[in-house]
């Protein structure tokens, strides 16, 4: 695979690569990007609408930040296409600036919607042609990655309105497992229908933009959980992120905010969950405030994803283990962001000929 806009690919795969078999020892995965050179020009989009379900403006318009973006590390010039977030099985859609947002259309269980995979639903056309835009633009420079889809916890819980949704749990079991088994086998049908719109692409990629080697990888999420006890995780949603485990080759594990880490140990547990990315939510500590943490996951035997300020990376790469460890970071330039990986592999390096005190992780 060539991409005109990574320029160090061939190591950057090696190096991803150990990522996923939790073997790099030379030093983390860092991913930095950079301001590179002028973007060009596109006229704004119309409307919101426009900026996240227009197959040629969301293509076009990351084929010219990607363009002008220095991707420094184990950076990738990837998509996070919220498109994925206009299927709603004909629930009315609203758009902003940063996101797309569906409203409730289950009012009772006694009359809900049909919740097939229809061929006519306006998101899913959309979903699909603009994944087929961006694989065309894409080849050879970029990668188009999986779309925005929601996966049947949270989608479900949309759908019917958070609250709603909970009570449910208790009030409803039988039909919310159906609706999520419904959910599920139609993300399975999602899937298989996208795959072919993305020809002679290597690995694959999500929205947190890690490469993954295998054909099949996406970043699992449940961000209802933050309400949910730890009984209701394990009985709604742990099944779901067990068998989508099982059937995907690479999965990453979006974490939440402070209200899901009372599900880390359940996560844990899954055994093809292969790195946990932890973001820790508006207003709260950010970094570094969070290395206990990383280490109880590093631990666990579970990599690592983090959103790390430039000043503070080598910091984390002295504290952390650098196997599964992956950083994602930006630079004031190019130059920059190589003196910052080449500290980093140094810094590794110095680690790694320094006597070891204690047991550690």
């Amino acid at each position: 695979m060539k991409l005109a806009y990574k320029h160090n690919w061939p190591e950057a795969k090696e190096r991803l690569e150990a990522f996923w078999r939790m073997e790099n020892s030379d030093r983390p995965c860092i991913a930095v990007t950079a301001p590179g050179q002028p973007m060009r020009s596109l006229d704004p989009p119309p409307d919101y609408k426009t900026k996240w379900s227009d197959p040629e403006y969301v293509a076009q318009s990351y084929d010219a930040r990607h363009e002008a973006t220095y991707f420094g590390g184990e950076a990738m010039p990837g998509t996070s296409l919220m498109v994925g977030y206009c299927f709603g099985y004909g629930a009315p859609l609203h758009y902003s600036e940063q996101t797309v947002w569906q409203e409730p259309i289950i009012e009772s269980w006694d009359d809900p919607p049909d919740l097939s995979l229809k061929d006519d639903d306006w998101g899913w056309q959309q979903v699909q042609k603009v994944v087929a835009r961006c694989a065309e633009v894409s080849a050879g420079k970029w990668m188009t990655g999986w779309p925005n889809l929601h996966q049947p916890n949270d989608h479900l819980s949309l759908l019917r309105g958070a609250e709603d949704f909970c009570l449910d749990m208790l009030d409803h079991p039988a039909e919310v497992k159906r609706a999520l088994r419904q959910l599920l086998d139609n993300w399975y049908e999602m899937h298989g229908r996208l795959d072919p719109l993305m020809p002679g692409q290597e690995g694959s990629i999500g929205w947190l933009s890690v490469w993954c080697p295998w054909p099949k990888s996406i970043t699992l999420q449940s961000d209802i959980s933050c309400v949910l006890s730890p009984a209701m995780f394990d009985e709604f949603i742990a099944p779901e992120l067990e068998e989508l485990s099982q059937w995907l080759d690479g999965t990453l594990y979006h974490l939440d905010g402070p209200g899901a880490l009372q599900h880390l140990d359940r996560l844990l547990a899954i055994e093809r969950l292969h790195a946990i990315q932890w973001t820790p939510g508006t207003g709260n500590p950010e970094s570094l405030n969070w290395l206990d943490l990383y280490k109880e996951i590093q631990a666990g035997g579970k990599g690592v994803v983090i959103y790390v300020p430039y000043a503070d990376v080598e910091t984390a790469v002295r504290e952390l283990q650098p196997e599964g460890l992956f950083i994602i970071t930006s630079a004031p330039s190019p130059g920059d962001a190589e003196a910052l990986l080449e500290r980093a592999t140094q810094i590794t390096r110095d680690k790694r000929r320094a006597p070891r005190k204690g047991k550690g992780i």
